[in-house]
C-alpha cells in the first residue's frame, strides 16, 4: 500500500508548478521543482511536505504576502483537492501579521480543499479574534465554511497543532456547535460528531450533558449524537449506554460463543461464532454486541480493540447469530506480537464471555 504522501509524484509537482505559473507568469517551474525535490524530500512526512511546499512556493512567487494571498485566491478556482492543502499553509506561515487578509484567503481556500490546519496558528495567536471569524463561518451558507468552524476548533484534530487555550473555551465552542447540530450537510455533521467525540475523551460528562439536551430532536441530530458518543459507548460508559437505551441487565434465555481455534499462527484466520436469544417476556430490547480483543503489544502490555458486531433491537424470542473473522497478518494500522491474547464478547457494556487465544509466529 502506497503512503498518502506519495501523491506528490514528480508529475504532480510539475502540475502544481504550472498552476502557480498560470496566475504568476514569472513563476519559475524549474526553480520550484529544484527547490522542492532537494533537502531529503523523499524522507519527509506528509505534513512536512505540505510545509516544505508552502515555503518553496512562497519564495518562488517572490512577492509581499498580500499579493501572494490574491494569487492563492485566484488559484482556488482551478487548483484544489487534497494535494493543494499546502496553499492554506502558506497563509498560516506568512499571514499571521495580516489576519484580515488571511481570514478572507482561508475562507476561499477551504472551499477548494480545507483550512482546518492553517487556522490553528491564528487561534494560538489570538483565540478571541479568530473565534469571532469562526462564529461567522458557522452561519455561512457555504458548507465548507460551516465545516471549518467546527473542524478547526477540534481539541484533538489529527495532524493539527495542539492549542492549549481551546480547553478553556469549551463553553463557547459548545455554543458554536449548538448552531450546527441540525446542519443540512453530512460533511458538517460528521465534523460536529468527530469534534464532540474528541471532547468526550477529556470531558465526558460535559459531552453527555450536551447530548442529553439534544435528545428528541431531528434524525440528523440523533445521528450526530450517536456518532459523537462512539468512544464512550465502546468504553462501556454507563451513562452513555443508558442515554442511548442499552439496559445493563439483558433478558437473555440463551447465549453461546465459539472460537474456531484456540491457537493461531501468523497468516491464520480466526472465526468467532456467536448466538443469543431474548427472553419471551420482553417485547423489544436494544442490543449492542461487541467483540473486545486484547492484543499483546511489543512491551507485553495488553491493548484492547473493540469491534462492533451488531447494534440492533430484538423482539421476544428473537435469535441473533453471526460470525466474525480476523486474519492474523500485520497491517499498517496494527502489528501483532506473540503471546496470550483475549477475546471477550460484550453485550450492552457487560462481558458475557471471555476466551483465551495463543498467538505465535510473529
Amino acid at each position: 500500500m502506497s503512503d498518502l504522501k506519495d501523491i506528490y509524484s514528480h508529475e504532480k509537482l510539475v502540475d502544481i508548478a504550472h498552476h502557480f505559473k498560470k496566475e504568476a507568469p514569472d513563476f519559475s517551474v524549474e526553480g520550484f521543482l529544484h527547490l522542492v525535490e532537494r533537502e531529503a524530500w523523499k524522507e519527509k512526512t506528509l505534513r512536512q511536505r505540505h510545509q516544505h511546499l508552502a515555503r518553496v512556493a512562497f519564495d518562488c512567487l517572490d512577492r509581499p504576502y498580500p499579493a501572494v494571498a490574491e494569487i492563492l485566491k485566484q488559484m482556488n478556482s482551478h487548483a484544489h483537492g487534497f494535494s493543494y492543502l499546502f496553499l492554506a499553509d502558506m497563509v498560516s506561515l506568512y499571514g499571521l501579521k495580516e489576519p484580515k487578509i488571511s481570514m478572507e484567503t482561508l475562507g476561499v481556500l477551504t472551499t477548494g480543499s480545507s483550512a482546518e490546519f492553517a487556522i490553528r496558528p491564528f487561534l494560538e495567536q489570538d483565540f478571541e479574534g479568530t473565534f469571532v471569524q469562526m462564529q461567522i463561518w458557522a452561519t455561512s451558507l457555504n458548507e465548507h465554511h460551516r465545516r471549518l468552524a467546527s473542524e478547526g476548533l477540534r481539541p484533538k484534530l489529527p495532524w493539527g497543532k495542539k492549542i492549549a487555550s481551546i480547553l478553556s473555551h469549551q463553553p463557547a465552542i459548545f455554543e458554536l456547535l449548538e448552531s450546527l447540530k441540525a446542519d443540512s450537510s453530512l460533511y458538517v455533521r460528521k465534523s460536529v460528531a468527530n469534534h464532540l467525540n474528541d471532547w468526550s475523551k477529556t470531558h465526558p460528562d460535559q459531552v453527555l450533558d450536551l447530548l442529553e439536551n439534544w435528545q428528541g430532536g431531528l434524525a440528523v441530530t440523533d445521528w450526530i449524537r450517536k456518532r459523537a458518543a462512539r468512544t464512550l459507548l465502546k468504553a462501556s460508559h454507563p451513562r452513555a449506554l443508558a442515554l442511548f437505551g442499552y439496559q445493563k441487565e439483558l433478558p437473555l434465555t440463551y447465549f453461546d460463543l465459539f472460537l474456531s481455534v484456540k491457537q493461531v499462527s501468523k497468516g491464520d484466520r480466526l472465526t468467532v461464532t456467536y448466538a443469543l436469544e431474548m427472553d419471551k417476556k420482553e417485547t423489544k430490547t436494544k442490543v449492542r454486541l461487541e467483540l473486545r480483543v486484547g492484543f499483546v503489544k511489543k512491551t507485553g502490555v495488553i491493548s484492547y480493540k473493540t469491534f462492533m458486531l451488531k447494534d440492533t433491537t430484538l423482539s421476544s424470542r428473537e435469535h441473533l447469530r453471526g460470525k466474525w473473522t480476523y486474519d492474523w497478518v500485520d497491517k499498517t494500522t496494527r502489528r501483532h506480537y506473540n503471546g496470550q491474547h483475549t477475546v471477550d464478547v460484550v453485550v450492552n457494556g457487560q462481558v458475557l464471555a471471555k476466551e483465551g487465544l495463543e498467538v505465535s509466529g510473529f
